[in-house]
């Protein structure tokens, strides 16, 4: 019994070690505040965002940055953007502020382009459509006006790109009972009946 007491014990603190309260808050803006090249963005059906880091807990921490493809409820493919730890040109994060932009556009030739801007490089990726039916629409994760904690080593879902819920008795098309509802994204496929999505992960450790 004392035994089962102490792996029991051993197991929460390795959980509390591993995910560990921080002072990172996440903040996001859409668009561009340069009306011309925002009416360009829109023109070109391109989606943006800037995403802004902050905290004192980001100075020294490297990162990793995901994007998940969901098909038919299930999870398709994990595409690694970023890693620092693995990456000569991308070394630990040495600031209180940490950022970039997503460029998001679904493309004529059946393929979505993501582009993540960093301040010295970006990296760009196709990704083949599933379906064309669909406009894809683009929201970020934060429930409120506020920015959002962040954790350290523990993966979070800042953004997503999806199709909308094709309501059954109206037909309507609908994004923000996605985005806006109770269901863990990763279920989103199987709960609105969505045959493909993109989530984007971030982790810092």
């Amino acid at each position: 019994m004392k035994n089962l007491i102490v792996l029991v014990v051993t197991f929460i603190c390795f959980g509390t070690l591993n995910a560990q309260k921080s002072d990172i808050k996440l903040q996001t803006k859409y668009g561009s505040d340069n009306k011309e090249l925002h009416s360009l963005l829109r023109f070109q059906e391109v989606e943006t965002i800037k995403l802004t880091f902050t905290g004192d807990d980001l100075k020294g921490k490297n990162y990793r940055l995901l994007v998940k493809e969901y098909t038919n409820g299930s999870l398709a493919k994990t595409d690694t953007i970023m890693d620092s730890v693995k990456f000569d040109y991308t070394p630990a994060i040495s600031d209180s502020v940490f950022e970039f932009k997503y460029y998001v556009k679904t493309q004529i030739n059946n393929t979505i382009k993501m582009n993540f801007m960093f301040s010295r490089f970006s990296t760009p990726r196709l990704y083949d459509i599933r379906t064309s039916e669909d406009k894809y629409a683009l929201h970020d994760f934060l429930k409120t006006s506020d920015p959002m904690p962040i954790e350290l080593n523990t993966k979070t879902l800042i953004m997503g790109y999806f199709l909308p819920y094709v309501d059954k008795e109206t037909g309507w098309k609908k994004y923000c009972d996605v985005s806006g509802s109770t269901h863990k994204p990763e279920d989103w496929g199987t709960a609105f009946d969505i045959p493909n999505y993109y989530l984007i992960e971030i982790l810092f450790e």
